[in-house]
């Protein structure tokens, strides 16, 4: 038990600090889900379509095809889904990914949403910071703190209180209706349409870049991209917004099938975490760096023995071996998330209700775990930092569950 609060502390609170820790909750799924009454729990509620009517007081977590938030909640938001309409009132953050999201209420703290059409209504305030990423960008509300955007196509007609940084859209315009109190910065192709109306207290500091080529339809291409959507989005000239959608979109297409087809190896996998974090936490270091170091040993070796008449084809078998250990190195740090995720969502969901066996209830923890934690990468800055740690935790975990195997098939054959 201490080692599991150990794991929610270090992963959960510094890799995703502003999520709260939950402790007793309340889950709903069903194909419609409808909340109407007050709740004085946390909730966790999946379903195609969700709508919520009534007080949550605690943290509210959904996901589905379609969500419809008016309801009031006290703490985090936290949801997933095709489309997302929040037009409650939100005391704390709030943070969101899906296909279009509109937001049309108050928002006490921070708010941190991705996805493909994004609206921030001109009824919405937001009592702290917004980060903002998707396709196109309408930026109508009253924001307190500081926006950060990235996007295709990005207007801005709000209110902003602490300066705005936009980094890589393709047009900015900021709408005569605009009050900027800070700087604008920002880089795109060509620079932002400006109407003569907007009040900008600080400075314009624009940065151009090239303009990038799309070869790709993105409609059209993010089903057949299936897993390997969000690797080879960047270089179809792909934005940097379109490619973390597909990347989403193919880690949670992975995941499902990679629970499906080995449901013992996630159970190992949470098992040999919990009960031994900080070795678990080594050994991804060690992989992580040990692996690349292995590899240019054995490409000089196989160099070496290439010079040589007798070696040449021991050479051919190093190099050989070299490229079969990266690609499975490689293939090994792209699923690292998923199994992550995986965990993350079975920390969160282990004190409900729910019958963790069954694999619906195995998608709904990966479903959660994978959003907070490809929101928690996106995060400006410390989102790198969160990747790296992430992938430490999750490639040490793989690694420690291979180990075990190992050591048990060489108990059974001696």
């Amino acid at each position: 038990m201490k080692k599991t609060i150990i794991f929610i502390t270090v992963f959960v609170f510094v890799l995703f600090a502003f999520a709260s820790p939950l402790f007793a909750f309340t889950t709903k799924n069903d194909d419609t889900v409808n909340i109407t009454e007050d709740v004085n729990d946390d909730i966790y509620v999946m379903g195609n379509t969700v709508n919520i009517t009534g007080q949550v007081n605690g943290d509210l977590i959904a996901a589905g095809t379609r969500l419809n938030l008016n309801g009031k909640v006290t703490e985090d938001l936290i949801a997933a889904g095709g489309a997302i309409d929040i037009a409650g009132e939100m005391m704390d953050d709030i943070r969101a990914a899906g296909g279009s999201i509109g937001i049309d209420c108050k928002v006490a703290d921070d708010v941190i949403i991705a996805g493909g059409f994004l609206d921030i209504d001109p009824r919405a305030t937001i009592g702290g910071d917004l980060v903002i990423m998707g396709e196109r960008l309408l930026i109508d509300g009253a924001v307190a703190g500081k926006v950060t955007a990235s996007g295709s196509s990005i207007v801005l007609s709000g209110k902003v209180g602490n300066g705005v940084e936009i980094g890589n859209c393709e047009s900015l315009k900021i709408a005569d209706t605009a009050e900027i109190t800070g700087d604008i910065v920002y880089s795109a192709p060509v620079e932002a349409e400006i109407e003569p109306g907007a009040k900008i207290s600080g400075n314009v500091k624009f940065t151009k870049i090239e303009q990038q080529t799309k070869n790709i339809n993105w409609k059209s291409a993010a089903l057949p991209a299936g897993i390997f959507g969000g690797i080879f989005g960047g270089l179809f000239g792909v934005s940097y917004v379109l490619a973390r959608i597909a990347t989403f979109i193919s880690m949670f297409v992975l995941g499902i099938i990679l629970i499906l087809i080995i449901p013992v190896v996630f159970a190992r996998f949470n098992e040999r975490m919990k009960r031994s974090f900080g070795y678990c936490v080594a050994g991804g270091a060690i992989t992580l760096f040990g692996i690349p170091l292995a590899s240019i040993i054995l490409c000089i070796i196989g160099s070496i023995l290439l010079f040589t008449i007798v070696g040449a084809g021991l050479g051919i078998v190093t190099f050989a071996s070299n490229i079969i250990l990266l690609i499975i190195y490689g293939l090994t740090l792209y699923a690292s998330t998923a199994f992550l995720s995986f965990l993350l969502g079975n920390v969160i969901l282990e004190k409900s209700r729910l019958d963790l066996k069954k694999y619906k209830f195995k998608v709904l923890a990966y479903l959660i775990g994978l959003a907070i934690i490809m929101l928690a990468y996106s995060i400006p800055v410390a989102g790198s930092l969160m990747m790296f740690a992430g992938i430490i935790f999750g490639l040490g975990g793989i690694a420690m569950t291979v180990k075990d195997w190992l050591a048990s098939r060489k108990q059974k054959t001696s």
